[in-house]
Formats: C-alpha cells, sequence, structure tokens
C-alpha cells in the first residue's frame, strides 16, 4: 500500500477513481469537493437539486469519465450531516469505501479528507480514522491491499497535519508493506521525497 500526499489541483489528477465525501447539510459542497464540483462546472451541486443524491449517510454514486477532469471515475460518498461528523463515522466510511472499490476492482485511488479544516474535529484525528477504516475494509484482501496506491491532496497547511495522522495510522497498524511519501514540492526542495517508515517520519 502507498500512499502519497499532495497540494494538486483537481484539474492535474490522473488517476482511475477519485472519491469525494461530501454532507447533507453543504449546499453546495465546500472544501476539495466544492473545488471539483466548480471544475466539472457544477455538476455535482445540479445532482443533489436534482435529488439523485443527498449526502446521507454511506449514499454513493459512481460516475464514469467525468469531463473535465482526468479521471476515469468519480465515486460520491455520502457523509451525513457535518454537524453529526464524528471520528468513528469517519472510520466506518473509509471501511465502506475499501468495500467499494474492492468491488469496482480499483487500485488507483485519490481520497481527500472531507471537511479537513472545518468542524471541531482535528484533522490528525481525521486523517487517521478514514485511513485506519480503509485499511480495515481490506481485511483478508492482502493482495489488494499490496496494490493500492492511494494519493490524498489537501491545502499546502494542511500537508503536516495530514502526515501526522498517518504516522499515528502506521504506528498502529504497523504495517511493513505500507510506504507514505510527502507532498512532491517538499521532495523538490529536499532532493527525495521524505517517507514514513517503521521508525516514523524522516
Amino acid at each position: 500500500m502507498k500512499i502519497k500526499i499532495s497540494t494538486e489541483s483537481p484539474d492535474t489528477l490522473n488517476h482511475d477513481t477519485l472519491i469525494l465525501g461530501f454532507f447533507s447539510d453543504e449546499r453546495p459542497p465546500r472544501g476539495y469537493c466544492g473545488l471539483v464540483d466548480w471544475r466539472l462546472n457544477g455538476m455535482i451541486s445540479a445532482e443533489i437539486a436534482r435529488g439523485r443524491v443527498s449526502g446521507d449517510f454511506l449514499e454513493k454514486l459512481l460516475y464514469a469519465f467525468p469531463k473535465r477532469i482526468r479521471i476515469s471515475r468519480l465515486l460520491l460518498f455520502g457523509l451525513g450531516s457535518l454537524s453529526d461528523l464524528t471520528y468513528d463515522r469517519l472510520y466506518n466510511a473509509g471501511y465502506e469505501m475499501a468495500r467499494t472499490v474492492s468491488g469496482i476492482q480499483s487500485t488507483d485511488l485519490v481520497l481527500p479528507v472531507p471537511a479537513a479544516g472545518r468542524g471541531s474535529l482535528k484533522l490528525q484525528g481525521m486523517t487517521d480514522a478514514l485511513i485506519t477504516g480503509l485499511f480495515d475494509g481490506f481485511s483478508g484482501k492482502q493482495e489488494e491491499l499490496s496494490a493500492l496506491r492511494l494519493k490524498i491532496p489537501g491545502k499546502a497547511d494542511h500537508t503536516d497535519e495530514i502526515r501526522s495522522g498517518l504516522d499515528l495510522f502506521r504506528q498502529r497498524v504497523g504495517e511493513a508493506g505500507c510506504e507514505i511519501s510527502a507532498p512532491e514540492e517538499n521532495a523538490a526542495a529536499s532532493g527525495r521525497e521524505d517517507s514514513i517508515n517503521s521508525g516514523g517520519i524522516h
């Protein structure tokens, strides 16, 4: 399992599946989901307005080849009300996301942390809960987990908290086959990508 933190804009992504969590009490969507909605000329907002999706917890809608971004599949994932968001709910969402992407046989994923920087939860804990749920959702599917490539995009000022959350995840699961890389701009500055190894962040 390879995880990369990134500050890329949605229109630069070139991956198989983009998973966007969104909330029933945010219309139009905000955060990274709102940015993708803007890139897609309001496609997500239009689906909400038509009643095709509501953001109810664990609601799912899959699009193939959405225009204006280089993603093969867009998976919208309802998370319920932002005011009801908890670490447990993020864990359960991550678990169900894993079951869903396993079902569509996708191993190349982009998953921003939903509501990063908004609400009362700490981004470090949100990242840990979401990725731990995703990891546990692949329980018993070691071949799929080993092949998984996950990119976590976010704002530049969020990367340290995301990286700290991933360090907590790594400490908990103790997964020797899990490789976690820092943002590309940090790699360019240092001449290499910093990696989180079994001893922590180096």
